[in-house]
């Protein structure tokens, strides 16, 4: 339950980052680097797994780049942005 709220934030982030994007009222390249930084600062106990998926997954996302790692875990979160 914690692991889909959490990929439910997420994917709710991504929706009103591109949302604002699209209306011209943000650069979604300024999240990318903020999920960029956040992910340089992970600590330790939460790399490799699914906070430190996330943050890969959004940022690439808000670089208009294929995400990478766990494709299944891609695959979910694909679906939860497509509602």
């Amino acid at each position: 339950m914690l692991l889909e709220t959490l990929a439910g934030l997420a994917a709710a982030n991504i929706v009103l980052i591109e949302t604002l994007h699209e209306r011209g009222l943000v650069d979604k390249t300024h999240f990318a680097h903020a999920f960029g930084r956040a992910l340089d600062g992970l600590a330790p106990e939460h790399r490799g797994g699914m906070v430190e998926e996330v943050l890969h997954n959004m940022r690439d996302r808000c670089m208009n780049l294929p995400g990478g790692g766990d494709p299944d875990v891609r695959a979910w979160l694909d679906r939860l942005l497509e509602r």
